[in-house]
């Protein structure tokens, strides 16, 4: 049996610092795959990330804060909801789920890092649980995105392929009618438009080289599956300012937005 428990958290200051947490354990039959990662880019520099196979504690939320302290890499995080949590069951079938549980879709988040000064700024909270083997996902290519800004939140999931599905949620109320680009979300009708911009790259590559690179015994710990899949699995993720414009009104924020091939 396979069980998938991922946790995302990420933080991007005014200045357009940013900082993304992974926290995930992998379940297969009765071996368990810690794992934990985080990218941290400054605004004017490169990206640099750092992932480890070893256990960490898993985020949890204590007096109305999620909180996530990660000891391995010197790691502190706060994020402090300024906007309700919603849910989804994506997807359902004998070979399996995928669940999506938005617990902080907004925050006033604080990051600490070893020798960089804290980050503050607004921060998204996630946490995902899949039951399928990779053969069985339903999709060939995930589109993901989420903006903030201190007047809205639009968070954006496309599942493309044999059965394309998307959800777009506005302040947390789902939307219907929209249409996803890698640099513009919008409905048919015109009523609102994000536009995103000057973006920057924080990883690009196969997946198994950006989020999984080869490590001492890696080859022991993944699923065949994923290891085999170098040349189809390939990841895209960026940071970039945004611009919203609805129902007469204009927001500016920072996204964060990936593109995730499969096969």
């Amino acid at each position: 049996m396979l069980h998938l428990s991922k946790w995302y958290c990420d933080c991007v200051t005014e200045a357009g610092d940013a900082f993304i947490g992974y926290w995930a354990r992998l379940k297969l039959g009765i071996v368990t795959v810690p794992y934990v990662a985080y990218i941290f880019k400054p605004a004017r520099e490169g990206p640099r990330q750092r992932l480890s196979f070893r256990r960490c504690a898993e985020p949890e939320i204590a007096d109305g804060e999620l909180r996530w302290t990660c000891p391995l890499f010197g790691v502190r995080g706060g994020w402090d909801a300024s906007a309700s949590s919603h849910h989804r069951t994506l997807f359902e079938s004998p070979q399996g789920t995928i669940s999506w549980h938005c617990h902080v879709p907004s925050a006033h988040a604080r990051i600490r890092l070893p020798n960089v000064a804290p980050l503050c700024g607004l921060g998204y909270v996630e946490h995902l649980e899949v039951s399928l083997k990779m053969r069985h996902l339903p999709f060939d290519e995930l589109v993901w995105g989420r903006f903030l800004s201190p007047e809205d939140t639009i968070i954006w999931i496309e599942w493309l392929g044999s059965a394309p599905r998307k959800w777009v949620f506005h302040n947390g109320v789902e939307l219907d009618g929209t249409m996803i680009r890698r640099d513009r979300i919008a409905n048919h009708s015109g009523d609102w438009s994000l536009e995103l911009h000057d973006g920057a790259m924080l990883r690009d590559g196969p997946l198994v080289e950006t989020a999984l690179p080869s490590l001492p015994g890696a080859g022991l710990l993944l699923p065949r599956s994923l290891l085999g899949a170098r040349e189809s699995a390939r990841e895209s993720k960026w940071v970039a300012r945004g611009t919203l414009e609805a129902c007469g009104r204009a927001s500016s924020g920072w996204a964060i937005h990936e593109v995730v091939k499969w096969r």
